[in-house]
């Protein structure tokens, strides 16, 4: 779990915030109607009436629930010690409203029973069974769907699941329609991005030995080829069934078969911390100018990889790889 939570980019500072939000969906499950019924992969859940007080237990499903206009009472912490742990990109959608701040790891049930939820959204909390029976003694709780890793739901899949808890399957619909056009877009805008091959990287946090790619399970790589980019297929057999691998510093020179290298770390320390590793000089994508480096907003938009965070993320990156590929 501690690897994964260092993978997803978690900080080790928590946010807090005073109590507040509150939840206002429009009646109507995914038939137009409420109870609503939601299949994920620990069997399904009956949502009996439109919730009013909605906890984002997962540490990017906030975004999605944002996105359809409904303000959590209380979020889960991620990356980057921001305000009600809503990044720039969804801070609008707060309305003025300021949920509770839930913390990056273990989250007691004292505190979300607190809260007083009639809905808790874990879709990206990486949910066991043993946790999800703990969470849904206190409300309904939607989890990750089935086919998926743990933290490796497409923002799609994400998007649909969250819309018919909410009794809003239109709405998310039209999100995910939306945003998909964006990506097709892009497509079309940057043809020499389509078939080149691409590594999102960053260093360990658990030793000076080892760094990490993501594989095509994970949130960046998915944005990566939805604009027509390649993950070498090493990458994801080393990840295996996780949405990462985790790779020696003395094999560094994996690296070299990527067409376009990309640094998405959370600080100017880990970035330099890359770039400090013994043969990066070397590698060819360093020495043919092909490295992309992402500021802290761009990495965290990229790793939410959210209806409200991708639009950002394709106002800026597709030119900045584009550039570097000629």
């Amino acid at each position: 779990m501690a690897a994964s939570l260092v993978a997803l980019f978690v900080l080790a500072a928590c946010g807090s915030g005073s109590a507040g939000g509150s939840s206002s969906p429009e009646t109507g499950g995914p038939g137009g109607a409420f109870p609503a019924t939601v299949t994920h992969e620990f069997g399904t859940t009956t949502i009996p009436a439109a919730p009013q007080r909605v906890v984002s237990l997962g540490y990017t499903d906030q975004d999605a629930i944002l996105a359809l206009g409904v303000v959590p009472v209380g979020i889960r912490e991620f990356t980057g010690n921001q305000p009600s742990a809503t990044w720039p990109w969804a801070q609008p959608k707060l309305a003025g409203q300021t949920p509770t701040v839930l913390p990056v790891g273990d989250v007691s049930t004292e505190a979300i029973a607190a809260l007083r939820p009639d809905l808790i959204v874990g879709i990206s909390a990486g949910l066991t069974q043993e946790t999800y029976d703990t969470y849904s003694k206190i409300a309904p709780t939607i989890a990750q769907p089935a086919g998926f890793v743990d933290y490796g739901t497409p923002w799609q899949d994400a998007t649909r699941l969250t819309g018919q808890a909410l009794g809003k399957a239109a709405e998310a619909d039209k999100l995910v329609a939306d945003l998909e056009a964006r990506f097709a877009q892009v497509k079309q805008q940057y043809p020499t991005l389509v078939g080149k091959s691409v590594a999102g990287v960053r260093p360990s946090s658990n030793d000076n030995a080892s760094f990490f790619v993501w594989g095509s399970q994970d949130l960046r790589a998915r944005a990566f080829e939805a604009m027509g980019m390649v993950t070498p297929a090493e990458f994801n057999t080393l990840a295996g069934n996780q949405f990462y691998a985790t790779v020696s510093t003395e094999e560094l020179s994996r690296l070299d078969q990527v067409d376009v290298l990309v640094l998405i770390t959370s600080s100017a320390q880990e970035r330099q911390a890359f770039e400090s590793l013994p043969g990066y000089a070397n590698l060819e994508a360093v020495k043919e100018g092909k490295v992309v480096v992402l500021d802290d907003q761009q990495s965290a938009a990229l790793s939410f990889s959210s209806a409200l965070s991708l639009p950002s993320v394709l106002d800026t990156l597709p030119g900045q790889l584009a550039a570097k590929l000629g």
